[in-house]
């Protein structure tokens, strides 16, 4: 019982912290850093360049990819410090706009933002409306109760109450996969609830709304280690998958993203962030702009 109430108020907090205020990183020039590139600084659109600012969509709520720092407010987690470490290598500072998961590509196609960092399943659909420098590979998998009273699997979980989030890629992509599964099988399909952040999904299963959550896995792994014991992330990686940071569709921003991330991959300093959080598991050897369904792996 105690365990549950660990949990619930974990997530509780990390649900509520997704309503954090804008956010701009120190007042620092980031052309001060060690990691800053000329070279690579020069490829930036000029207005930009001369701006020296950009502004990207994000917010907690999906810990450890995206979180708040011990001071309970300034934006975390290892995608937004990977974008921070971008910053450094462009020269730019970055403002962080919170905006919520289901407005982050209208604000993108509205160019209200100039890109979103949000721990993002590249798909032919996102690709429709969107650009993606690829900066990850995460699967999916189902955060159940401790010890997993309901001995759920891939293979049991037909028929079961299932929370996920809503617009994310497990919900856009692995659930209708899921669903057919059952249907294939003779099962019932399962029963979804959907969640506007992914903190209120993990609650609804910590609270026993739902049996089991669709979780990417590296914040499942997180968070289950967090509940000390009242949930667990089963050892499943179904389907991995690129995600990657979000542009408008055509944005001349994704090259320099690409080119600063893959000079962070060469030199170690992307690494030991994702290390730094724990989710190493999904490093990639290569950053890559996707702009078509057409590059996208085949199953």
């Amino acid at each position: 019982m105690n365990h549950n109430r660990a949990a619930f108020s974990f997530l509780l907090v990390a649900a509520l912290l997704a309503g954090c205020s804008n956010e701009t990183s120190p007042d620092a020039s980031p052309s001060d850093s060690d990691l800053y590139d000329a070279t690579i600084a020069a490829t930036l659109p000029a207005d930009v360049k001369s701006a020296g600012v950009i502004h990207v969509a994000s917010g907690p709520g999906y810990p450890p990819i995206l979180d708040v720092g011990e001071d309970g407010k300034t934006l975390s987690g290892s995608q937004p410090e990977e974008v921070r470490l971008i910053g450094q290598v462009l020269g730019l500072k970055i403002v962080f706009d919170d905006i919520k998961f289901d407005a982050l590509f209208p604000a993108l196609q509205s160019k209200k933002t100039d890109a979103a960092a949000a721990a993002l399943g590249v798909t032919a659909e996102r690709l429709q409306t969107v650009d993606f420098v690829t900066d990850y590979q995460g699967g999916t998998t189902l955060i159940v109760a401790g010890g997993n009273p309901e001995k759920l699997s891939l293979e049991t979980v037909c028929g079961h109450s299932v929370g996920i989030l809503k617009g994310s890629a497990e919900a856009e992509v692995v659930l209708p996969v899921w669903q057919k599964n059952c249907t294939d099988a003779g099962k019932p399909e399962m029963v979804i609830s959907t969640f506007t952040t992914a903190a209120d999904a993990v609650l609804a299963t910590s609270s026993k709304r739902v049996d089991a959550t669709i979780s990417a896995l590296p914040p499942a792994v997180y968070q289950a280690k967090q509940s000390n014991g009242a949930l667990e992330a089963l050892d499943i990686n179904f389907d991995p998958s690129p995600w990657g940071i979000a542009f408008p569709k055509g944005s001349e921003l994704a090259g320099p993203f690409q080119a600063a991330l893959n000079k962070l991959i060469a030199n170690g300093e992307y690494t030991k962030n994702l290390e730094k959080f724990g989710v190493q598991v999904g490093a990639v050897d290569k950053s890559e702009i996707y702009t078509s369904a057409d590059q996208l792996p085949t199953k």
